[in-house]
């Protein structure tokens, strides 16, 4: 018999029809039982689409309502007003592209043997891959627990898709869900499907057929549904247009020798992918103001952390479902003891935050190409070392008054082209995969697929003068040479300037005052031009 899970689902009947399933202990038979109301939704980036039984009893439980209230972008929204968009959206959406993608597969391919329980573990995988994100997503993982742990982080055994896979079964054990229904057989092969593009993960289920564990997380080129979705959507919030057709590459795909392989003459629109990804970290991810905002939050949860256990929250799921954006909030009002200096702190931040007072961004230098192989991360001690010794004027940095932000940004495989690891068919020859060489594709593709840039960021704005002095000094003593760009800051303050009269510091006093001085021969030619009436008259303004 066939189940309404096999035919197209019409956009028009919306919300709540009944879903047949295959009963688990039905084996050979055709006993079926009537599981749970499928809905319909009505999503921005993908149109309607419907979402099954399994999934909505998924939905409507604690642990996945909280993902409401975790920002997709974290701090970028504080940016872009309309990246709102949050983790919930992007686990349905993901959903909605795994069960179509292994639908597709399913009814194209029907020798591979794909049956009604792969597709349900498909579809919930990606429902639920997000589960385990923390507060302001990847900035938890990425730079709270490695700062307020410090030494003790490469011990701390967390991960969100770890937690994701802990966060269903307490799904089950608290009985949202029967287990006839998602039974933990399903749970374990929903873990596999989520954590198989993790580091030393050892897949249990799906030996046979590889392909199911390259839908939500591909570990081996990192082309799957999870980033066709938050490309997507991030663009749409965003307001800005990506570069690659997503809609036309799921129709082109299909599985020869146990692998998801994609039709040849779309080798352009995969290239597309990883450039749009590349874009959109460039221009939104690591915007400099969302960094500095995301560098304040990481220093409110530190200070904070004594206060609302927010380390410890991680260790159980039961606990760690107290834990998302709102914590910004709890802190922002709650009420410190005369003694308790650290969340007095914490409290200061965030208010700093909630009136601009923001993080000052310095400069930046990106790293040459021969220089990667061999990089290793510039910390804020490195450029302390370098700062010019101004004491007695009252300007002394530390460790603690800035921020260095190591910027790696990639094509999803570190250094390596990932498209080198994405197999192709001829539509001619359909049973045959084949690789193509990006020279066979365009002599404009980038020879290097990783790019690492070492930004400065100030927590004191009356201390930037001083920072941007001794970050200039660091890359001289580094490279032989100033490697940013632009020369900061725009002005020298007295404290800073009689200071870099002394020997060490002249050179870059004369860089700052040439560099001046053309601002200063730009502005007055401004003013000539402006009185004969040829342009407005405009003060510059430095970001």
């Amino acid at each position: 018999m066939e189940s309404e899970d096999d035919y197209p689902v019409n956009p028009s009947q919306l919300a709540h029809e009944p879903v047949w399933h295959q009963s688990p202990s039905g084996g050979d038979a055709t006993v079926q039982h009537y599981e749970n109301q499928s809905k319909v939704i009505n999503d921005p980036v993908h149109g309607h689409f419907r979402i099954r039984g399994e999934c909505v009893k998924v939905i409507d439980t604690p642990e996945f309502q909280r993902l409401r209230d975790i920002k997709q972008l974290g701090t970028s929204y504080y940016v872009f007003p309309g990246a709102g968009h949050n983790r919930f959206e992007h686990s349905l959406g993901v959903c909605h592209m795994a069960e179509e993608m292994v639908i597709r597969i399913q009814r194209g391919q029907r020798e591979l043997g794909v049956d009604r329980t792969d597709v349900k573990r498909i579809a919930l995988a990606g429902l639920c891959h997000d589960l385990g994100h923390a507060p302001f997503s990847h900035v938890f993982d990425n730079e709270f627990l490695p700062k307020v742990l410090g030494n003790d982080f490469h011990s701390f055994d967390w991960n969100h898709e770890q937690m994701s896979s802990r966060l269903l079964d307490q799904i089950i054990d608290h009985e949202y869900i029967d287990e006839d229904c998602v039974s933990r057989e399903d749970c374990r092969a929903i873990e596999d499907l989520i954590r198989s593009s993790c580091s030393g993960y050892q897949v249990q289920n799906f030996k046979e057929n590889h392909f199911l564990r390259e839908i939500v997380a591909n570990g081996r080129n990192s082309i799957d549904v999870d980033k066709f979705d938050y490309l997507a959507r991030d663009c749409y919030y965003c307001g800005v247009q990506a570069s690659c057709d997503f809609k036309r590459i799921m129709p082109f795909a299909r599985v020869i020798d146990d692998t998801i392989c994609f039709k040849s003459s779309e080798v352009w629109n995969i290239y597309e992918i990883f450039h749009t990804r590349a874009s959109l970290y460039r221009r939104i991810y690591t915007h400099k103001v969302a960094k500095a905002i995301e560098y304040m939050i990481v220093d409110a949860m530190v200070e904070a952390n004594n206060a609302f256990g927010i380390v410890e929250k991680c260790r159980s799921p039961k606990t760690f479902i107290e834990l998302d954006d709102t914590i910004l909030k709890r802190i922002e009002f709650a009420n410190p003891g005369d003694d308790d200096v650290r969340l007095r702190k914490a409290k200061s931040i965030v208010e700093r935050i909630r009136r601009r007072d923001i993080y000052k961004y310095v400069n930046e230098y990106c790293v040459r190409p021969e220089q990667l192989p061999r990089w290793k991360s510039v910390n804020a001690e490195d450029v302390v070392a370098c700062q010019l010794k101004n004491k007695a004027h009252g300007v002394e940095l530390r460790p603690e008054d800035i921020a260095i932000h190591n910027l790696k940004i990639d094509w999803a495989m570190k250094d390596k082209n990932p498209v080198d690891n994405v197999y192709f068919f001829d539509a001619r020859e359909n049973n045959e995969k084949i690789q193509i060489p990006k020279q066979k594709v365009s002599t404009l593709l980038p020879e290097v697929f990783q790019e690492r840039k070492v930004r400065l960021f100030v927590k004191d704005p009356n201390k930037s003068d001083a920072a941007a002095v001794a970050f200039e000094e660091y890359q001289r003593r580094n490279f032989g040479k100033v490697e940013q760009v632009s020369l900061t800051p725009p002005r020298l303050s007295s404290k800073v300037r009689n200071f870099v009269d002394n020997a060490s510091g002249r050179t870059a006093r004369k860089n700052l005052e040439r560099s001046l001085g053309r601002s200063q021969n730009s502005s007055n030619q401004a003013r000539k031009r402006s009185k004969k009436g040829d342009i407005r008259l405009m003060s510059p303004v430095m970001e």
